[in-house]
Formats: structure tokens, sequence, C-alpha cells
């Protein structure tokens, strides 16, 4: 909506900390995908989309099983990487692709250690699994040992197939989620909305300055678009509203946290303290400036001029 107040669509998804113990015996079968998820990129649409046509076609349920944190933060913590999404934002565009339940296992070191054997065997005992899909080169259990080809052999002594989906390309390069981060990190907004396949999601729990904006309080780990100005929307107690924003992403030894500065366009009233969430959608031109630096200042008309230009006509984007 030009000036907001629209509402999003609610959907439903169960999500469950942990795998259940056991399942019943008048349980639907499940189509499963098991990934970090992070980003729900067009690759990860492509996994979800083929789960979700299965289980469909089965009368059943999808279910993917995420981590958190990711695996990295626990095996290597020196190469732990930012978060493109939170769980919620995750659960929220899963949920939009269909999902019908997220299952999200706490990763540490005990999980690590889980054999391929014992992996499988507890997903058998959790669900009534009909079939896995998965990438080309996924694996699961300790050391990776779960490859395809033991995949296939387990789920044919025990009832399940497993599908591959190939990954999806982009300009010739596979979509991945550390691309996606790279983008960010250069300011090339486009191509990270590009191989997302949505429009970059940020949540968090505005410091209202008493006007039409304030300052977005982040989780530490978030990865944010390079600092600049961005055309973007924002979703409040449910609406919708057209806005810019202004990122600053500190120096990489520097203490200072990651800030993002919102400023909705069209009204709203006062914002006041409450969680929002806002969809990077485009930059608004300039070369990022160097770490901890604020964008070069314009006047607020310019910027909100710059930004409806680029907003357009446009709905507010999916995962809002």
């Amino acid at each position: 909506m030009g000036r907001g107040g629209s509402r999003r669509r609610v959907v439903s998804m169960r999500i469950d900390a942990g795998l259940p113990d056991a399942h019943g015996a008048a349980d639907h079968p499940v189509v499963l995908s098991i990934g970090n998820f992070d980003g729900v990129h067009r690759g990860h649409h492509r996994l979800i989309e083929t789960a979700v046509t299965r289980a469909r076609h089965a009368g059943g349920e999808t279910v993917i099983i995420t981590f958190d944190p990711h695996p990295r933060c626990v095996l290597t913590p020196d190469r732990c990487p930012e978060r493109l999404t939170t769980l919620e934002e995750r659960g929220d565009l899963l949920a939009a692709d269909g999902v019908d339940r997220m299952v999200v296992l706490r990763f540490d070191l005990a999980l690590s250690r889980w054999s391929a054997e014992h992996f499988c065997q507890r997903l058998l005992d959790a669900f009534p699994l009909r079939t896995m899909v998965a990438g080309p080169d996924f694996a699961l259990g300790h050391k990776r040992r779960g490859d395809l080809a033991f995949l296939r052999a387990f789920g044919g002594e025990h009832g399940f197939e497993v599908v591959t989906v190939e990954p999806v390309t982009v300009d010739g390069a596979v979509v991945s989620s550390s691309a996606i981060r790279a983008a960010l990190a250069s300011g090339d907004l486009e191509v990270a909305n590009r191989l997302l396949g949505h429009a970059y999601l940020v949540d968090g729990h505005l410091k209202s300055d008493g006007t039409n904006g304030g300052r977005l309080a982040l989780p530490p780990d978030k990865c944010l678009p390079a600092a600049g100005m961005y055309a973007t929307w924002v979703r409040v107690d449910g609406g919708e509203w057209r806005a810019a924003a202004t990122t600053v992403v500190p120096p990489p030894a520097g203490d200072q946290r990651p800030l993002v500065r919102p400023r909705v366009l069209d009204g709203a009233g006062g914002l006041g303290h409450r969680e929002l969430r806002i969809a990077f959608v485009a930059r608004i031109g300039g070369v990022a400036p160097a770490p901890g630096v604020e964008p070069s200042p314009a006047s607020p008309a310019e910027v909100a001029e710059a930004a409806r230009a680029l907003l357009g006509g446009m709905p507010a984007p999916a995962g809002v």
C-alpha cells in the first residue's frame, strides 16, 4: 500500500525445539529436508518446493530441520558466519513457502558426534519418514559419513527414499549463503536480493527518536548491508510502510555495534519503542563509506524522494 496499513498474510507453521521422541501411528507421512537454511535463498526454495510438492501428493507433511547455532560456530568458532536470518525470520520465510513444520536442533558438540546411523534412527523414531530431499553434496552425521550413498542404502532398508535436487545457479555461480553475505558486505543489495529471491530482512527492537524513526537494536551476529542509505519497507504492528534506512557497519576490530536507522516516509505516527521488521529493497546511490562511518548527510527530503522513486508503486515484498 502507498502509505502503509496493509496486513501480511498469516501462515500457520508448527515449530518444534528438538526431535520428538516418537511419532504416532496415525501421523501423516513426512517429507523432510535438513540444513542450515540461512537466508532461505533460491537454492533453498528449490529444495523446499520439491519437498512441499511431494508431501502434498502423498497427503503428508513437509518438515524442515535446521540448526541453531550454525554448526561452524561450534566446530570452528573463528569461522562463525554472521546470520542472514534469525530463527523468526527463517520461520516466516519457510512458512510462506508452504512448510508445515520447522524443527530446530540445538547444535553442540554432542550432536556433532552423532553417527550417521544414530541420526537416521532418530529421524525414523521422530517421523513416519517417506522422503528425504537433499542437495547433491548433502551429508549428515559425524565426519559427514551419512552421504547420499549411505542414505539411499539406509532408506532402502527402512522404507524411505532419497531425492536429490540440483543447486540453483545465477550468472554461472551456485547460489550460496556465503555469496549473499559477500554481496551484502560490498553493498551490492541488488545481487544479494537476486540470490535470495526476496528482499533481505532485518528484525530488531526500535528505540524511537520520538518521530517517524529511531535506532534499531539488533542481534549482535546479524549480517547487515554495507553502510549506506536504502529504500525499504517496514512492518510494525502488522502494518507495512515505505521507509528509508541508514546502516552503519563497525570496523572488524572495533567494539561498536552495527546500526540501522529506519525512518518511515508517510506518517504512521510516532513509532515508539517496539519490534519491527525491515525489508531492504534497493540502495540509494553512493559509495559505502569506511567502516564505522555514517554515510554522507543528505536532507530528509532528498532521501525520502529517492526512496519513493526506487520503491515506486510496488507492494510490500514477501516476508514483510
